[in-house]
């Protein structure tokens, strides 16, 4: 997402209408995620100084003619959407606000699609769908072939592909530091198994444990949850914030959604000043990992020179952060 400079009327509006969601038109009294929400988003997202207090209430009509930029229609359309999730159980009422400003503002994107079929706990017809998108935008494959191919990868490198896996445990004799000796060690430490080893997610997931690495975000589920923030803000097109969906619903409602059994999901984990934090430093960003980049390019270079070009602000701590709940990693496995 490209940065945008928001006016302080704006950003009233915005968050005007974020309260209306939440408060279904001021029927209710703002929860306290909720305000939490309200105020990373007026920090991370907008950098404004509104005072959520006196946040005046505006109709659709009205925030439609406020917030006039496509750009700025879309980031606005996709944290609306976010909100009916904070409580953990999607609410009608809550999305009947966003479908009437949604309608206003002449928007009806995917993610507002996947919020209704979250209402209507159709999950099984959400998760064919999303798997479908989510393979097609990560493998950046455009016609209907290409999806099936970059399918077939998918379950041909989960069966197990030496040549793949080979390629991959090379990036073990890379400087210590680097990008690819990081990413070995980030799958060792937490018993992953590499791209083409038995039971592996396949290089398609190899951009999202690098958005991981660079952001010093762990894969702990509030850590996934505060990269699928930053992986949000790196798209123009709203595909980030799909990515973010999945990890609400495995993460933060419960659900399982994504995991196929592979992981428990859990509940609660979606921190608003963490998420858009996260938020904030993918819309910085200067490179989009998770599209139109080369990991094997960035493989030998430093993690801290590579953050330094992005613009990722400067990560505290390690460059390879211990799994979660261990001091020190694990010897390697052999997964092959």
């Amino acid at each position: 997402m490209k940065p945008t400079a928001w006016t302080e009327d704006e950003a009233r509006s915005f968050l005007a209408g974020m309260k209306s969601v939440s408060t279904v038109r001021g029927t209710r009294p703002l929860e306290a995620l909720a305000r939490e929400m309200l105020d990373a988003v007026r920090r991370h997202v907008l950098h404004a100084n509104t005072d959520i207090e006196t946040l005046p209430d505006s109709s659709p009509e009205e925030l439609a003619a406020q917030i006039r930029e496509p750009q700025r229609r879309q980031e606005f359309i996709q944290f609306l959407i976010l909100i009916p999730y904070l409580p953990m159980q999607v609410d009608a009422e809550q999305v009947a606000v966003v479908d009437e400003i949604a309608r206003a503002l002449k928007l009806d994107p995917t993610t507002l699609t996947d919020l209704h079929r979250v209402r209507d706990d159709r999950l099984k017809r959400l998760v064919l769908d999303f798997s479908r998108r989510e393979i097609a935008g990560l493998s950046e494959s455009g016609t209907a072939w290409q999806q099936v191919q970059a399918i077939a990868r998918t379950l041909h490198q989960f069966v197990g592909d030496e040549k793949v896996a080979k390629r991959y445990r090379g990036l073990e004799n890379l400087p210590e530091g680097s990008l690819g000796h990081t990413l070995f060690q980030f799958y060792r430490a937490r018993n992953f198994p590499l791209p083409g080893e038995k039971k592996s997610f396949s290089e398609y997931a190899v951009s999202h444990d690098c958005c991981h690495i660079l952001g010093g975000f762990n894969t702990d589920m509030n850590g996934e949850l505060n990269v699928a923030g930053f992986e949000a803000g790196l798209f123009d097109n709203g595909f980030g914030f799909e990515l973010l969906l999945e990890v609400i619903l495995d993460f933060h409602m419960g659900k399982t959604f994504t995991t196929a059994g592979l992981l428990d999901p859990g509940t609660g984990h979606f921190d608003p000043e963490d998420v858009l934090a996260g938020y904030e430093l993918g819309v910085a960003c200067k490179v989009n990992p998770m599209a139109g980049w080369d990991f094997w390019e960035a493989a030998g270079e430093q993690v801290g020179t590579l953050r330094a070009r992005y613009g990722i602000a400067e990560i505290p701590g390690p460059v390879l952060l211990p799994p979660p709940g261990s001091s020190d990693a694990p010897p390697p496995h052999d997964h092959g």
